[in-house]
């Protein structure tokens, strides 16, 4: 798979960046791509440094998209199909009238999806766009990194990935705290 994607950017050439980048408008665009997975191959294609740095640019492109796309077509469908009073007790119910628990959102679940959905609240744009950047970037940092020290080697690979059964193992455990902490801090109450 290393020496696939290695072949891949060094026949690309001087657009490998530019494709690195729009990789991020295309998971914007289609949501099921997992934007991490996209940050551990340019962790792998560039090094750490490159990766990071065009990954924030991708990134930024990608979730200004999302966040565009949901407010300009996805918001004006829903009030076609809901009641503007209806769309604001959702709103409220679900907690998601704060950018700081889009925020934790964003950070806990990392998908271009999550940003999207964002988009359909009635939060602005930019502040919904800065809370996306702040909490993605240790992702793309973390994956980055990965790409560039763990991917290089499938051996090395498949260490890693045994040494973090351990650590799934513990993140499903507090997971139930998580959850109600994030109730907590989103004041629903149940």
């Amino acid at each position: 798979m290393v020496s696939a994607i290695s072949m891949f950017i060094n026949e690309a050439g001087w657009l490998a960046p530019l494709y690195y980048v729009g990789s991020f408008l295309i998971s914007a665009l289609v949501p099921v791509i997992p934007t991490p997975l996209i940050g551990a191959l340019g962790g792998t294609a560039f090094g750490f440094v490159p990766a990071v740095l065009y990954g924030i640019v991708g990134m930024a492109l990608g979730a200004f998209t999302a966040l565009m796309i949901a407010r300009m077509i996805g918001r004006h469908v829903i009030q076609r199909l809901v009641r503007p009073q209806t769309w604001d007790e959702i709103e409220a119910f679900l907690g998601v009238r704060s950018v700081t628990v889009w925020g934790i959102i964003f950070f806990l679940f990392n998908l271009d999806f999550v940003v999207m959905a964002s988009g359909l609240t009635s939060l602005p744009v930019r502040q919904l766009w800065l809370a996306a950047m702040i909490a993605r970037l240790p992702w793309l940092v973390a994956s980055a990194w990965f790409g560039d020290v763990i991917l290089v080697s499938d051996t090395v690979m498949w260490i890693m990935l045994l040494l973090f059964v351990p650590f799934f193992y513990a993140v499903r455990k507090v997971q139930p705290r998580i959850r109600a902490w994030l109730v907590r801090i989103s004041g629903i109450e149940r």
